[in-house]
């Protein structure tokens, strides 16, 4: 009759132990893909200023400019090859860099630096990736801030 009472509940600790391991690897699939929608969310538009920059560092002002959605023959109505090169073939100290970035619901604002110049702020579309002047260096919609969030409860600086 020992051997008999050994074994109740065996079965339902390994149940237990299922259920809890389910709903720890589902909370940890949620948490894992969260963290990886913020490190990526903006980084297609990342990509697009990192490229446009890679090209006015390299004085190849025509294809920024291209890339800015505007041709020498055929330039942007309010942004003509002469003004794209009056803000971005100024004589820096140092290359163009992306400072921070911000992202907004339709747009992502990107803020670029290089030495001896004020800060610029991009705006990169999501849906087609256009680069444009944003309206702001942050965005002006209500949202959380993660990374600023990290950094206060972690000790990583100001913010």
């Amino acid at each position: 009759m020992g051997t008999y009472l050994q074994q109740y509940g065996a079965g339902e600790e390994r149940r237990n132990r299922v259920i809890r391991n389910i709903i720890l690897s589902i909370v940890a699939v949620l948490i894992l893909w969260w963290v990886l929608y913020l490190i990526f969310h903006n980084y297609p538009a990342k990509q697009t200023v990192k490229q446009f920059l890679a090209q006015v560092n390299a004085h190849h002002y025509p294809q920024a400019y291209e890339q800015w959605g505007c041709t020498e023959a055929k330039p942007c109505p309010n942004y003509d090859f002469h003004r794209f090169m009056d803000d971005w073939g100024v004589k820096t100290t140092s290359d163009w860099k992306i400072v921070n970035v911000d992202g907004c619901k339709s747009f992502v604002t990107i803020n670029v630096q290089a030495g001896g110049t004020q800060l610029q702020s991009l705006g990169v579309e999501r849906g087609s990736k256009t680069l444009m002047f944003a309206p702001a260096p942050e965005c002006q919609e209500p949202q959380w801030h993660w990374k600023q969030f990290f950094q206060r409860l972690f000790g990583g600086g100001k913010s």
